[in-house]
């Protein structure tokens, strides 16, 4: 009976373990061999919309079978370098498949052995472990297509495996599981997201139960930002799901929503349905970021982490990165959610559309997704839509040396040209023309005192509208200061400050400044200021800066109770980390530390500040737009004069001189007449 038992155990064992035990599909990385034979087949007959992404693969510089890798022993040299050569093996694999042409294999293959006979250990170097990922991952999915290649011998196949698991699976896991000893939501979700996706694709190119499971459940409930439930955080009603990199910038969202498609994707073809998971949360979050840049309103909800990024808002709402078409990422989630699994995916599609034919804009994202993830050609016309509308609502505002122009998004337009005349009604010259989605353009080509005319029209792949109707501006030069403003350096300096004043878009004030900076017991810095008495409140949008010096070099807003280096003083500045963290600072104290509380951790310019003195109490804002404010930390008790200084900022902390531009300036309180 004991016996039985045993048997009974043992063959219950068995099955467990069988029953869990992945088989793989090969190839079986981003496309199996139907997708293959299919890109194959449909180029073959000239078909659009697949002819036009490959005609686009093959002029592409890293799919030439010409192109040479530069292995190193230490892959985490350069992970740029070692990316790059990781989207040529893989590119030059595809263009092999679907052309028949050996020499393209040769080349994939030759770039594949070269860094799998000369990696000999864990990479490491600048964000290593960490971004490592992206190398990996592509590695593992240009092998996954080379493995067709009867001329890739046994051997070095072999030797590109070992390569995996010897070295970068290590990389890779040891992020996941430490984090570099950062706090668990440190890194931002695309870092969790790559290393996901780099140990999934291992799995699936080295046979690897063990590791692809290990991905599946990361993907599942990691404990960092690769959980999807933490890269998409809020869904809302509707179906939007916010991304977790909405308010750092958009470039590293995008990254981000075809990473983790890619992750999807490979999961899909071993028949794993992650595309699928928590009812489809990754339609949700493309569908939000695809909606965002194409210049529509999203809901947003505060995003913070571990370090107090404090993102207030979605990134770069008035800023040239929102609706760039830099990633080629559309075509997988559109064909998947929208041709295959029959869902509504309304931005999605539109974005896949206004980018198509698909091609390669950066190696983080291997592109050309027409080509590769077109289902069928019907569903996918190009070009897809007639030509597009003019554009409508456009406005100029005029500044200093530049005129901002503004329109409302034309819903099919993937660019947009630019026309100006320093002539009523024209005739009229082009003087941009770009591709992007975002409807704003910033005019610096122009001379202070003169006139002009803008109309702007809309392209798309089926042809250009007609022009807008004109707007006019007259950018002017600054002059002296208005009445009752001043311009003082303050503390140690090297050059002195300058500042101008222009009455255009409600008051411009152009400044400059060195100084030793914002901060300690005592400043050194540029000061544009007022005198007010009791209860003051200043507002103002910092529209552009220079940032010449090093480390902390603030700009924005201060109060202050004296023109003493050491005085007490309250500011609202960006400035550090990078140029784009904004920051409280309070010194309550004549020749007391300042002390600083953090705001937004990703401002951008333009941006709008605010210091508010009501009483004994100071408080901070900040707002993207003028309209909706947002505290930054607590307010500060403090003891001061009734009569005291407001003004504008500018600081460098080093010889080299800063400078800022301010408009929409305002002083809400009682002047002091001296």
């Amino acid at each position: 009976m004991n016996k039985l038992k045993r048997l009974l155990f043992l063959l219950l064992c068995f099955y467990r373990l069988t029953a869990t035990a992945q088989t793989f599909v090969h190839p079986g990385g981003l496309h199996t061999k139907t997708d293959l034979d299919r890109m194959k087949s449909q180029v073959a007959a000239g078909a659009h919309p697949w002819i036009d992404s490959w005609n686009a693969l093959i002029t592409h510089p890293k799919a030439q079978n010409t192109y040479t890798a530069a292995a190193q022993p230490n892959m985490g040299v350069s992970r740029q370098r070692a990316s790059a050569d990781a989207v040529a093996a893989y590119l030059n694999a595809l263009r092999w498949y679907i052309s028949g042409d050996t020499s393209y294999a040769a080349c994939s293959r030759k770039i594949l052995n070269a860094w799998a006979h000369t990696v000999n250990q864990v990479p490491a170097g600048q964000d290593v472990p960490g971004l490592m990922g992206i190398a990996v991952y592509e590695f593992a999915v240009a092998g996954e297509i080379l493995r067709l290649y009867p001329n890739w011998s046994p051997s070095d196949f072999n030797q590109f495996k070992n390569m995996m698991t010897t070295y970068l699976y290590p990389n890779c896991h040891d992020f996941l599981t430490r984090h570099n000893n950062a706090c668990i939501s440190h890194y931002w979700a695309n870092w969790d997201i790559c290393n996901i996706t780099a140990i999934l694709g291992i799995g699936v190119l080295c046979d690897d139960t063990a590791k692809f499971n290990e991905a599946i459940t990361y993907f599942k409930s990691g404990a960092g930002n690769g959980n999807i439930t933490r890269t998409i955080p809020y869904i809302y009603p509707g179906g939007l799901g916010q991304w977790q990199e909405t308010g750092r910038d958009q470039e590293h969202a995008l990254l981000g929503v075809g990473m983790l498609a890619s992750f999807c994707q490979i999961a899909w073809n071993q028949g794993q349905d992650m595309y699928g998971y928590d009812n489809n949360r990754l339609l949700a979050g493309a569908e939000y970021i695809a909606k965002y840049n194409l210049w529509k309103d999203v809901p947003y909800t505060t995003y913070n982490n571990c370090d107090n990024v404090l993102n207030f808002w979605a990134s770069e709402q008035n800023s040239w990165g929102r609706g760039r078409l830099q990633r080629p990422i559309w075509e997988m989630i559109y064909n998947h959610y929208v041709v295959k699994k029959g869902l509504s995916a309304p931005h999605v599609k539109a974005m896949a559309e206004i980018n198509r034919p698909e091609g390669f804009e950066h190696d983080d994202n291997l592109g050309f997704g027409t080509l590769c993830y077109t289902l069928n050609a019907s569903a996918s016309p190009y070009p897809s839509s007639p030509a597009p509308s003019a554009p409508t609502g456009i406005q100029a505002t005029a500044s200093v040396g530049k005129v901002w122009l503004r329109w409302l998004p034309v819903a099919t337009a993937n660019g947009y040209n630019v026309l100006r005349s320093t002539t009523n009604g024209g005739p009229y010259t082009t003087i941009a023309t770009y591709k992007g989605t975002y409807p704003l353009y910033e005019d610096t080509g122009v001379t202070n005192g003169t006139r002009y005319y803008y109309v702007v029209s809309a392209i798309n792949q089926a042809g250009t509208s007609s022009n807008s109707s004109p707007v006019n501006a007259t950018p002017q030069a600054t002059g002296a200061l208005a009445a009752g403003w001043s311009q003082q350096d303050i503390g140690t300096i090297t050059t002195a400050g300058t500042a101008g004043y222009a009455n255009v878009s409600n008051g411009t004030f152009v400044m400059s400044g060195t100084g030793a900076g914002i901060g300690g017991a005592a400043d050194g810095l540029s000061y544009v200021y007022k005198s007010v008495t009791g209860d003051a409140t200043i507002t103002a949008r910092l529209t552009a800066g220079t940032w010449a010096g090093g480390g902390s070099q603030k700009t924005g807003i201060m109060i202050r109770e004296t023109l003493s280096p050491n005085a007490i003083a309250f500011s609202m500045t960006s400035g550090d980390g990078g140029v784009r963290e904004a920051k409280f600072g309070s010194r309550i104290s004549a020749g007391g530390s300042m002390s600083f509380q953090p705001g937004n951790a990703y401002t951008r310019t333009p941006t709008w500040f605010r210091l508010q003195k009501t009483s004994n109490t100071i408080t901070a804002y900040q707002s993207t737009d003028g309209k909706t404010w947002f505290a930054v930390g607590n307010p500060v008790t403090v003891s001061m004069a009734n009569n005291y200084y407001v003004g504008l900022v500018v600081s460098s902390n080093s010889s080299n001189a800063n400078s800022a531009t301010f408009d929409s300036v305002t002083i809400a309180g009682k002047p002091r007449t001296r």
